[in-house]
């Protein structure tokens, strides 16, 4: 009886105690910090460098932004664009303060814009979920030094800063920036002891691991984005009793290097995988050498589609071209199986992957040829002879080709007839069997 009394005592208490705390109500206090995040916003003339994440598991690393407030708009510069746009922002409230972009930005909502077969403002197609970014945010705090947002869709941590000096010139910096840093694998000391780091290039993930036995080979894996001077990580690593956060690139000796004034001296040279070549080694007029060599096909031309990141392949048809990619890491072409065109019927026309020895096909978009640089005539690697190998995602088949059909959603229609055709000159012409070589045209 007497602890069920003191426990009562002890439950008013801490009501009252709560409430001394706050001399205003939820409501007051939601509409003082909206009011403060507003002016805060507002504050900085040349607005605030943003480092921004998008998808739950940043699986597309980190990307810049410079946002610049005004009562109503908000203006933004990015990578992924040229120039700026200016749209209408507002500040509601949603279990907390919210910074909402609530009309349409071509910057801003570039990773958050979905995209059907058609295709979207952006010329991406197959994004149902965009690229499961945000452009609503959870304010957590918000000073003259820093204002720290949660977004509402990925839940990523997205920090803003101050930002001075000129915002295309920023953005060009940065883009040169990931021009320069075209050295995925480093090697050399974090914190004095022997450590690696490897850059995903394309899907900007960094894996930091030291290399001492004692460490026992654990290798951590964290999102990064670019700067100016290199590149950031979206948390601090701590591997081992060292601390991986920002790295400095120096363009002369190939290396990263730590910030002035960091705690732990890092100090990385880059080496370039076997096989490496530049993207410009792939444009060009090239002739394909196919089926066992029995068949030609001359006219090909591989050229620019995004710099530095994919192709266009034209000439294998009259009708359509194909897409490929480009692995900065890894110096290789990919050619998947995808979406090339629609026939007169509206039916997507896909380029599904073959095993012509097991007669099965594949729909999926990751299965394909990795096409890489080999010895000519001369056993020399000239970049003038790129060879067709199956990129080893399809289990136990092997790609040999790609066969085209019409495809209503995920349902076969039946084979795509004339003119969808890769001209082959082989027994069936709906396939484009054993492609060997493609070799520079003269």
């Amino acid at each position: 009886m007497l602890a069920g009394a003191l426990a009562a005592l002890s439950f008013q208490s801490c009501l009252f105690e709560q409430e001394d705390l706050f001399d205003k109500s939820a409501s007051e206090r939601l509409s003082a910090a909206l009011e403060n995040a507003q002016k805060v916003l507002q504050e900085p003339s040349q607005g605030w460098l943003m480092y921004y994440y998008p998808d739950n598991e940043q699986l597309y690393g980190g990307y810049n932004y410079i946002v610049k407030f005004s009562p109503s708009e908000a203006t933004v510069w990015s990578e992924n664009i040229e120039g700026s746009y200016s749209s209408t922002y507002r500040m509601g409230t949603d279990d907390g303060p919210v910074l909402s972009f609530d009309s349409f930005n071509y910057g801003f909502h570039y990773f958050a814009t979905p995209s059907g077969g058609s295709g979207n403002l952006y010329g991406e197609t197959g994004m149902y979920q965009a690229h499961r970014g945000d452009f609503e945010f959870v304010i957590l705090s918000a000073t003259s030094e820093e204002v720290r947002l949660k977004g509402k869709r990925s839940g990523c941590l997205v920090v803003m800063v101050p930002f001075s000096g000129d915002p295309e010139q920023y953005i060009s910096s940065v883009n040169d920036m990931i021009e320069q840093i075209f050295v995925s694998s480093f090697d050399g000391t974090i914190g004095g002891e022997q450590g690696h780091i490897f850059l995903d290039l394309s899907n900007r993930q960094a894996y930091v691991s030291l290399t001492d036995e004692k460490y026992e080979g654990k290798e951590f894996k964290m999102p990064y984005m670019y700067t100016d001077k290199g590149i950031r990580l979206y948390k601090p690593v701590e591997v081992g009793t060292h601390t991986v956060s920002e790295l400095v690139w120096e363009a002369d000796t190939q290396k990263l290097l730590s910030v002035a004034g960091a705690s732990d001296a890092i100090d990385l040279v880059g080496t370039l995988p076997e096989g490496w070549h530049a993207y410009d080694d792939y444009l060009g007029n090239w002739t394909l050498t196919f089926n066992s060599a029995k068949n030609t096909m001359e006219g090909i031309v591989i050229s620019q589609t995004e710099r530095g990141k994919s192709f266009t392949i034209s000439g294998l048809s009259d009708q359509f071209d194909v897409v490929a990619t480009y692995n900065l890491g890894t110096g290789k072409m990919t050619l998947l199986s995808q979406i090339v065109g629609k026939d007169e019927n509206n039916y997507d026309i896909r380029m599904a992957s073959w095993d012509s020895k097991a007669g099965y096909v594949n729909y999926g978009n990751t299965i394909g040829f990795t096409l890489t640089f080999g010895p000519n005539a001369d056993g020399v690697d000239d970049a003038s002879t790129i060879y067709f190998a199956d990129n080893r995602v399809w289990g136990t088949y092997v790609v040999s080709g790609f066969i085209l059909y019409r495809m209503s959603g995920s349902t076969r229609i039946g084979n795509a007839l004339d003119p969808w055709l890769f001209r082959t000159g082989i027994s069936n012409p709906n396939r484009l069997a054993s492609p060997s070589k493609l070799t520079r045209a003269n």
